[in-house]
C-alpha cells in the first residue's frame, strides 16, 4: 500500500499503520490520502512486523486544537488517546487558555472540576493548587518541578503562554512520577517547535494600567525539516487590583529541534523569566472581610502593608532536551532532562491580626532571600510488541531529580496600621536589627525505576504499572549548627482496565498508590514516615462518533495515612497517627455542540473528611477544600449573516464552602462569578486583514466582592479577584 503524504490546513486526519504514524510523528505533516480497510488488512498480512491499531491525531505534530485534546502522555508516559486511560484526566488547552486570557496557571484553572485555586489569594507570587482536597505537585514536561523544601520562596513560575496545553491527572500517581500526594498531579506541556512556518503578535492593555505584549514565531528550515525553531515572548507592566501592588513580568522562551533522520529528533528546551515588583501579597483581617465590623469593609483594593518598604523580585531560569531515538518499529528510547534556577528575594511587611478596637493592625517586617536548583532527568525505553492475540506497548523507565536550596529568613517588628485609614511611610527598624528565623541549607533526591504494560486484547486495555522509589533529604541549619538527614523508600503501582465501545464510549476503572516523604521527625527524634495514599475510581468517558465532543465522570474514594497530627506529650511536636479521607464525584463536557457553539462545563462534589487526628478534629472537613463546584463557559461564533465574525461567550463558575481552619470555625461562604468576552475576526472585514483578531474579556463581571480564603485564623484572609477587563489585539499568520 502506498499512501501520499501532504498538509491539509494544518490538520491530521486519520492514520492506519505503524508505519504511517513514524512518518507522521517524525515530519509533522499530515495524510491526505487514506488506504482502505481492505487494502490496509493486505498490507498488514504482507509485513512480518506487529501493526498498531488505527490511531487519530489531531494538530500538527499531535498537538491539541479548540478545547478537546484527544490524546494525552500524562496519564501514561505514552501517546495514548484519552479514551484509552483508564483515570481521570482533565486537559486544559492554548485555545481556552487563549479564550479564556488566563494570566496565570491557576487562573487557567478556573473551569476545571475538582481544583481549588486561591488557597493564597489572587495575587499569591506562587501557583499553589489543590486536587480533590490535596495540594498538588506540579510538573513540566513530565518531570517534576523544584520546591524548596526549607521555605515556599523558592518555587517557580510557569507562564501560560509559553504552553502547548495544561494536564491535570487526578488520583494516585506516584506508580508513574514517584512522590506526590494521592489528589492527583498538574503537567505543563510546553510550546515545541513545529515545521509549519507561523507568527502571533499580540498587545494588551487592561484594568489597573496593565500593558502586555506578546509574541510566538517559528518554523523549519533544511531538507525535510531538518531543523526547526520557535521563539516564544511576553512582557508586562501592571498594576493590580490592590494598591501599590505590581505585576511586571519579562518572559523569552527559545527552543530548538534537529532531526538529522527519520528515526531520532533532539529538541532543546529553554525560557528565562525575571519579576521585578513593588508590593506583595498581602492577608487581610477576617473581621471587616468575612464577617462584619463596625467600622466598616476593608474594600479590594486597600494595602495595608508599607509601599515604600515592600518589594519582590524572582529570577528563573531553565534549560533542557527532549531525545527520541527509534531503534525499529519495536522499541524506541526517550530522554527528557532540564536544570532550572529560581532566586526569590523579597522584604514586606506582613498582618497579625487585629488590636481590640478591630481597626488598628499588628504588622511584622520581613526579609526573604532563597534560592533552589533542580536537575531532572527521565529515562525511557518503549516496546511495542504482541504475544498472540494481546498487543503490548511496555514501557521501563528510570528518572532521577535532584533539589538544593538555600533558605535566609529574618524578621522583626513594624508599627501598626489603621486599616480603614491607612497612613504610610512611617520609619521602619533596619534589616540588620532582625531576628534571625531560617538560615539553611536543604537537599533533596529521588531515584525511581518504574514498568508500566499497556495490554489490549481486542476492545480491552489492562494498564499495569509499578515503581520502586529511593527518596533522601538532607538539611543544615547555620543557626544552632544541626545536620539532619532521612531517607525513606516505596513501591507504588497502579491497575487499570477500560473497554472501548464502536460508538465511543469507554467504562473504566483503575486502584493506585501514592507516597510522599514528610520532613522533620517526633519530639524522640525517629524521622517521620511518608504519608502513603491509596485510591479507588470508576468512571467513563464518551466521545460520540463524528464530534468533537469529551463527556467524563467519575467517582472516587482516596485515603492517606501517616498524616502529621499534634503530639497529646509535647504541644511543641507532632507524631503521625493521623489519616484523612476524601470521596467525590465529578463531571466534565468540553468541544463543539455544534460549528458556532463550544462549551467547557464542570461539576464536582467532594467528601474531604479527617478520619484520625488527636486534634480533636475526626469528622471535621479538611482545610481550604472547596466541597461543591460547578462551571459553565460557553462561546458562539457568527460565521454567517449580518455578524459574521463576530463571537460572543460568557461564563459562570461557583464555588461551594470550605473552611479556613481544622476546627472548622471559619466557614468561607460560597461564591458565584460571572466572566464574559467579545472578539472579532476582521478578515470578514476584509480578506487582506486575515488573521487580525480584537478580544475583550472580563472576569467577576458583577465585581463580586468574596473572601477566597483563610489560613488556619481570621489573622490570614485573603480577597477573591475584582472585576477585571483585558483587550487583545492578535495578528497570526501561518503557512497553508
Amino acid at each position: 500500500m502506498q499512501v501520499e503524504w501532504s498538509s491539509v490546513a494544518g490538520r491530521c486526519v486519520r492514520v492506519c499503520s505503524f508505519e504511517s504514524l513514524r512518518r507522521l510523528l517524525l515530519t509533522g505533516t499530515c495524510s491526505l490520502a487514506l488506504a482502505t480497510a481492505a487494502e490496509s488488512q493486505a498490507w498488514a498480512q504482507s509485513q512480518s512486523s506487529v501493526v498498531l491499531d488505527t490511531i487519530s491525531v489531531t494538530g500538527e505534530g499531535g498537538t491539541a486544537g479548540g478545547y478537546v485534546a484527544k490524546n494525552t502522555t500524562t496519564a501514561s508516559k505514552t501517546d495514548t488517546p484519552v479514551l484509552e486511560t483508564p483515570q481521570s484526566i482533565s486537559i486544559v488547552t492554548k485555545d481556552q487558555v487563549a479564550a479564556q486570557q488566563a494570566q496565570t496557571v491557576a487562573q487557567a484553572m478556573r473551569y476545571t472540576p475538582g481544583i481549588t485555586i486561591d488557597t493564597y489569594g489572587p495575587l499569591t507570587f506562587f501557583n499553589p493548587l489543590m486536587i480533590r482536597g490535596f495540594q498538588a505537585q506540579q510538573y513540566l514536561d513530565g518531570m517534576r518541578l523544584p520546591v524548596d523544601p526549607g521555605s515556599q520562596f523558592a518555587y517557580p513560575q510557569i507562564e501560560p503562554y509559553g504552553l502547548e496545553q495544561i494536564e491535570v491527572l487526578k488520583g494516585p500517581s506516584s506508580g508513574l512520577y514517584g512522590q506526590t500526594n494521592p489528589g492527583g498531579l498538574l503537567n505543563m506541556v510546553s510550546k515545541r517547535p513545529i515545521a509549519t512556518p507561523h507568527a502571533e503578535l499580540l498587545g494588551q492593555y487592561g484594568s489597573f494600567n496593565r500593558v502586555q505584549g506578546g509574541f510566538d514565531i517559528g518554523g523549519s528550515t533544511g531538507k525535510n525539516s531538518e531543523f526547526m525553531y520557535r521563539l516564544v515572548g511576553l512582557g508586562r507592566r501592571s498594576d493590580t487590583q490592590i494598591d501599590f501592588v505590581q505585576d511586571n513580568k519579562v518572559f523569552i522562551a527559545p527552543s530548538f529541534t534537529w532531526r538529522p533522520g527519520a528515526n531520532t529528533s533532539l529538541t532543546i528546551l529553554s525560557s528565562y523569566q525575571k519579576i521585578d515588583n513593588k508590593g506583595f501579597q498581602q492577608h487581610v483581617p477576617g473581621i471587616g472581610t468575612l464577617y462584619e465590623n463596625p467600622n466598616g469593609r476593608i474594600p479590594f483594593s486597600r494595602y495595608i502593608l508599607e509601599p515604600t518598604n515592600d518589594r519582590y523580585t524572582m529570577e528563573q531560569s531553565m534549560v533542557g532536551y527532549a531525545f527520541d531515538h527509534r531503534f525499529n518499529e519495536v522499541f524506541q528510547f526517550r530522554q527528557n532532562f532540564r536544570a532550572t534556577e529560581v532566586k526569590n528575594d523579597l522584604n514586606a511587611l506582613r498582618t497579625e491580626g487585629l488590636l481590640a478596637d478591630l481597626r488598628t493592625d499588628v504588622r511584622n517586617n520581613y526579609f526573604v532571600a532563597a534560592r533552589s536548583r533542580n536537575l531532572a532527568l527521565d529515562n525511557q525505553l518503549q516496546a511495542d510488541f504482541a504475544t498472540g492475540p494481546l498487543k503490548h506497548k511496555v514501557l521501563f523507565g528510570l528518572d532521577y531529580l535532584n533539589t538544593s536550596s538555600h533558605t535566609d529568613f529574618r524578621g522583626g517588628a513594624a508599627p501598626t496600621i489603621d486599616v480603614f485609614n491607612p497612613v504610610y511611610g512611617v520609619a521602619l527598624p533596619p534589616t540588620s536589627s532582625f531576628a534571625q528565623f531560617t538560615l539553611r541549607d536543604d537537599r533533596q533526591k529521588q531515584l525511581g525505576v518504574y514498568v508500566q504494560d499497556q495490554i489490549k486484547l481486542d476492545r480491552w486495555t489492562l494498564s499495569l504499572t509499578g515503581r520502586k522509589d529511593w527518596a533522601s533529604s538532607s538539611s543544615t541549619n547555620f543557626i544552632n549548627g544541626v545536620v539532619s538527614s532521612q531517607d525513606d523508600s516505596a513501591f507504588t503501582g497502579r491497575v487499570g482496565l477500560n473497554y472501548l465501545f464502536d460508538f465511543g464510549l469507554s467504562p473504566y476503572a483503575n486502584y493506585s498508590t501514592s507516597f510522599l516523604p514528610t520532613p522533620g521527625a517526633t519530639a524522640a527524634g525517629i524521622p517521620f514516615k511518608p504519608t502513603e495514599g491509596e485510591g479507588k475510581e470508576i468512571g467513563v468517558k464518551y466521545q460520540p462518533t463524528g464530534t468533537n465532543l469529551l463527556f467524563t465522570a467519575a467517582l472516587f474514594d482516596i485515603n492517606q495515612k501517616n498524616v502529621l497530627t499534634a503530639d497529646p506529650a509535647n504541644p511543641f511536636s507532632s507524631v503521625q497517627t493521623g489519616a484523612v479521607k476524601v470521596r467525590g464525584f465529578e463531571f466534565e463536557a468540553r468541544g463543539n455542540i455544534t460549528k458556532e457553539l463550544e462549551i467547557i462545563g464542570g461539576y464536582s462534589r467532594i467528601d474531604p473528611r479527617v478520619t484520625e487526628s488527636n486534634d480533636g478534629f475526626v469528622g471535621k472537613y479538611m482545610v481550604n477544600a472547596a466541597i461543591e463546584q460547578a462551571s459553565l463557559w460557553g462561546v458562539y461564533t457568527f460565521y454567517t449573516g449580518q455578524l459574521a465574525g463576530f463571537g460572543i461567550g460568557a461564563g459562570v463558575r461557583y464555588v461551594g464552602d470550605s473552611y479556613g481552619d481544622g476546627a472548622n470555625t471559619i466557614r468561607i461562604p460560597p461564591y458565584t462569578l460571572y466572566d464574559a468576552m467579545v472578539t472579532y475576526d476582521f478578515s470578514y472585514l476584509r480578506s487582506e486583514l486575515k488573521g487580525l483578531r480584537l478580544q475583550v474579556n472580563a472576569t467577576n463581571l458583577f465585581d463580586h466582592y468574596y473572601v477566597a480564603s483563610c489560613v488556619t485564623s481570621l489573622t490570614y484572609c485573603s480577597l477573591g479577584s475584582s472585576r477585571t477587563v483585558l483587550a487583545t489585539l492578535k495578528y497570526n499568520w501561518q503557512q497553508q
